[in-house]
């Protein structure tokens, strides 16, 4: 696992809501604050330009922001996607009863502008600069999932670059990588490549999605075909580079042809550039010839995190972290196509998948931190049940979604 390229080295290889959640005292009650100390963002130097990160919890993406990053300074945090189950916050009338939830996320924004980056700590103590609102209090607003935001879009690099910026990476284990794009309150991109020596190979698009449009099946005929022609040959053009090469996704004009109406100059390759970053963040998939089971210290305190494919949020992660050691482990969403597995009754056909993915929790309660290594060998943590086989879970999503909550800090 690598020195998280751009930000939290020392955090990891280095989101809203009640921040978001519509929850008032005549509806639902609203979760307990969490009083947590916050990992603060390591003193890496992350370039100048645009950033965008998402926090997804539950089966949905929550919070989607964009931010600019000059001289370390924050500036022009805006929400892209602000959601919590049925209720989207951005587009509410005034009149609405949970428009003062979108206000007092406009004044998170509001409080980082002009601020270094070490600021998106305040989001821990929201009592401090968000306004009481009719019956909403600014201490309860779970500005701590803005935070998550921020800090996935500094770990993911930046989004459009400003004033020059490095290319160097780390040494990344051999193995297979999966990781995603989200923005706007789906999943747009979701890629698989391999590493052996810090080149890349085998770029594949699992899921390339906008709004309405899934391209990787269209007929050659259809007018969005080209899109999806191009990403091919961003695809090709990686293939057996030296990892640095993704920073070339930021000029597609020099990697992309031009196809009928659609120019290579246009096409939004950074988003592919941020799912594979968010790919090497999150540690191997597959591992190739043995890996290494280093950690950095970590934080104590409660951590959150997700796998995502395919279009769909498949796991969500809660677990709490205490001298190195991990404690907790709770499934906040366990999915797969049309089955959630959490409540599933126990004569149900995948019922004995949910007690499958129990015991992975069960296994790593008390454990040292490294111990998510074993989860790249299931058959040695998961007992056969019935027909399903330990060995044949997919145990490396939970490791994903543990590696995500960490590098995003605590929650």
């Amino acid at each position: 696992m690598k020195n998280l390229a751009l930000v939290t080295v020392a955090s990891l290889a280095l989101t809203l809501v009640i921040a978001c959640a519509p929850e008032r005292p005549d509806t639902a009650a609203p979760e307990a604050p969490e009083e947590q100390p916050a990992a603060a963002v390591a003193d890496t130097d992350v370039p100048d330009g645009r950033y965008r990160g998402i926090y997804a919890d539950g089966g949905e993406q929550q919070v989607s922001v964009q931010f600019d990053v000059v001289d370390e300074t924050l500036s022009n945090v805006s929400f892209r996607h602000l959601q919590y189950r049925d209720t989207g916050f951005r587009n509410l009338p005034e009149d609405n009863q949970f428009y003062p939830i979108w206000i007092q996320h406009q004044q998170i924004a509001e409080h980082l502008e002009g601020k270094p980056l070490d600021a998106i700590d305040d989001l821990y103590s929201p009592g401090d600069f968000i306004e009481d609102i009719d019956s909403w209090s600014g201490a309860t607003i779970r500005a701590n999932k803005v935070a998550s935001a921020i800090r996935d879009g500094i770990n993911r690099g930046i989004y459009s670059p400003r004033n020059g910026y490095s290319v160097q990476l780390g040494t990344y284990q051999d193995g297979r990588y999966r990781g995603t794009y989200g923005d706007g309150g789906e999943q747009q991109v979701s890629i698989q490549f391999d590493l052996r020596d810090n080149t890349i190979s085998n770029v594949s698009y699992r899921h390339l999605q906008y709004r309405d449009t899934g391209f990787r099946n269209l007929a050659e005929g259809h007018q969005f075909y080209p899109i999806w022609v191009q990403h091919q040959q961003i695809g090709e053009y990686l293939e057996g580079k030296p990892l640095e090469a993704i920073y070339d996704l930021h000029n597609p004009a020099e990697v992309i042809d031009d196809i009928d109406t659609f120019s290579g100059a246009t096409v939004r390759a950074n988003k592919v550039f941020s799912a594979i970053m968010d790919g090497l963040n999150r540690g191997i998939y597959s591992p190739a010839n043995g890996f290494s089971r280093d950690l950095p210290t970590v934080a104590d305190g409660r951590y959150r995190g997700t796998y995502e494919d395919g279009g769909e949020q498949q796991v969500s992660i809660q677990f709490n972290v205490n001298g190195g050691v991990i404690e907790n482990v709770s499934f906040r969403h366990l999915q797969y196509r049309d089955t959630g597995f959490r409540n599933l009754a126990e004569d149900h056909q995948f019922y004995p998948i949910w007690a499958q993915h129990q015991q992975i929790g069960e296994y790593l309660e008390g454990k040292p931190l490294e111990a998510i290594y074993d989860l790249h060998n299931p058959a040695e943590v998961i007992d056969d049940i019935d027909t399903f086989s330990g060995a044949t879970v997919r145990a490396n999503k939970v490791f994903s979604a543990i590696m995500d909550g960490l590098n995003r800090g605590i929650y």
